[in-house]
């Protein structure tokens, strides 16, 4: 009879052997960037909240941008030694193919990022610097202006690497 309801079949059992799937590396990466850019924040607020720096002032902005160019330094001579020894990322070169290639880049560049930006909003918040007052805003919470310029600073690093590296490779050109 083709119209008789079918009786209920027991679902089959998923094979013992199946283990759940894995985490896609690039997202853990970005995670633990952010974790790092979390407790950077957490750091330098707390930092702000009990060494209470005396803030900065709008008269100083031409400070602001040397505080930038020694922080961004800084953090980035700091970057320098765990990316050649792999503490952030293997390297890109070591991949197989391309594509291995571009997701270890893209972990490395995750994680570097993370952990330039947690350091720099550790040391805004250690010293009391913020770009967004240092360019006149005062309406801003001084906590935010730790973010903003942890952010910034830490979104720096990879461009003032580059321009570093390139000087470097034009002062050694053969002639």
């Amino acid at each position: 009879m083709p119209t008789a309801p079918r009786g209920a079949r027991p679902e089959e059992p998923a094979p013992a052997g199946d283990a759940p799937r894995s985490v896609d590396p690039l997202a853990y990466s970005w995670l633990v960037a952010l974790g790092l850019m979390a407790i950077g924040a957490i750091a330098g607020m707390l930092f702000l909240h009990y060494r209470d720096p005396p803030s900065t002032s709008s008269a100083v902005s031409l400070g602001a941008l040397a505080g930038v160019l020694v922080l961004v330094a800084a953090i980035e001579r700091v970057l320098e030694p765990l990316v050649h020894l792999q503490l952030l990322g293997a390297d890109p070169a070591s991949a197989a193919t391309p594509a291995e290639a571009e997701t270890l880049w893209s972990v490395r560049v995750a994680r570097c990022l993370g952990l330039a930006a947690g350091l720099a909003m550790l040391a805004c918040g250690f010293f009391g610097f913020g770009v967004v007052h240092a360019f006149g805003d005062s309406a801003t919470p001084r906590y935010v202006d730790v973010i903003v310029t942890g952010l910034g600073i830490g979104a720096v690093t990879k461009p003032w690497h580059d321009l570093i590296r390139g000087i470097e490779r034009w002062a050694h050109r053969p002639r």
